[in-house]
């Protein structure tokens, strides 16, 4: 089981590795969090119940809050599920590739994890897909939607045949970076067909990548169950209060997410002549690129203490977009890149 390496904490510098948002919270929200501390009994538990916050994240998505269970981040959403409906002997198929924590999770509890080669450079093979599936007997489908790391999203049609497909067994979609795509979301198909789950985080669009807040959704049947065996307290008071202050105030996000889409066509075009170098497209914060020399290029960017993620016996890499003047800087070291001799 490969456990997972998280860098921000021991790196300096611009942080383009985590694709995190790249400002914090507007004053005026940042202000009424402050306020709201005064109401918080720091002396008692958590509402076990989470009934705020789910039904603030409901109104916010226009969903029943019995549809949804929130936790630690939509990474304890993801290991919770994995580990309620596999054990050991069972399967996860998801794609290559994809987040690393699918296989962190399911490898703690003796679960083997399938993959199905997937690329920016061709189409997806939807019908190929479910065949290595099928072949497998997998015992459970997960991934994300929009990919990490490749940025790539599939539409609503090719995920209902998956669904379809697999009807079987639990499909989750990971969309953490859904709120940067062009896609429809998979959540309007969980009404009809109670094999689909999805998870959400604030961490991405909403900013609050700190206060680690995430949500599995779900038919309200399935919840109802789900919710018997998950831990009580998954989330702190502070962080439930601030989250539900965050969702009232959606018209950041949603500026926010706009500018990401202005800045990441603005990046690609700007490179797009280049040969040393390719940056795809994207539907998330992020663009993902491959170079043949790219150790040349992580030099250049250690030179201007820009941090961004290295993938490791490959020529690919991954940068977090960022506000317009941290993208000016990395479209700057790409145009140093690709005139360097």
């Amino acid at each position: 089981m490969k456990k997972p390496v998280y860098e921000t904490h021991v790196q300096k510098g611009l942080l383009l590795n985590a694709n995190e948002n790249s400002q914090n919270l507007p004053a005026s929200v940042l202000n009424e969090i402050k306020e709201s501390v005064d109401s918080i009994m720091f002396n008692r538990y958590p509402d076990a119940s989470e009934k705020e916050l789910l039904e603030a994240y409901g109104k916010a998505m226009g969903l029943d809050a019995s549809m949804l269970l929130a936790g630690n981040g939509s990474d304890q959403m993801l290991g919770y599920i994995i580990g309620y409906y596999l054990k050991e002997g069972k399967t996860l198929y998801t794609f290559d590739p994809d987040f690393s924590m699918y296989e962190y999770y399911a490898g703690n509890y003796g679960a083997c994890v399938k993959k199905f080669e997937i690329s920016e450079e061709k189409p997806f093979d939807t019908e190929g897909f479910i065949q290595y599936g099928k072949e497998l007997s997998t015992d459970m489908v997960m991934f994300s939607n929009p990919n990490n790391p490749s940025g790539i999203c599939l539409p609503i049609e090719t995920i209902e045949r998956i669904v379809q497909a697999f009807n079987n067994v639990p499909v989750i979609i990971d969309e953490a970076y859904f709120e940067f795509a062009e896609e429809t979301s998979s959540i309007g198909l969980i009404e009809k067909y109670d094999n689909l789950y999805v998870t959400r985080t604030l961490s991405k669009a909403f900013g609050l990548a700190g206060l680690r807040v995430g949500f599995l959704i779900g038919n309200t049947e399935n919840m109802a169950e789900l919710r018997k065996s998950f831990v009580p307290y998954a989330l702190n008071s502070f962080s439930m209060k601030a989250a539900c202050i965050v969702l009232g105030h959606k018209d950041f996000m949603e500026q926010y997410v706009e500018t990401v889409k202005q800045e990441r066509k603005r990046m690609i075009d700007a490179v797009s002549s280049f040969e040393k170098i390719q940056l795809y497209n994207s539907q998330t914060n992020f663009l993902y690129g491959k170079t043949s020399n790219k150790e040349k290029l992580l030099d250049l960017f250690a030179r201007q203490e820009i941090v961004i993620r290295n993938y490791a016996g490959s020529d690919a890499f991954r940068i977090t977009i960022g506000t317009k003047e941290e993208n000016d800087r990395v479209i700057e070291v790409l145009r140093q890149f690709e005139v360097a001799e």
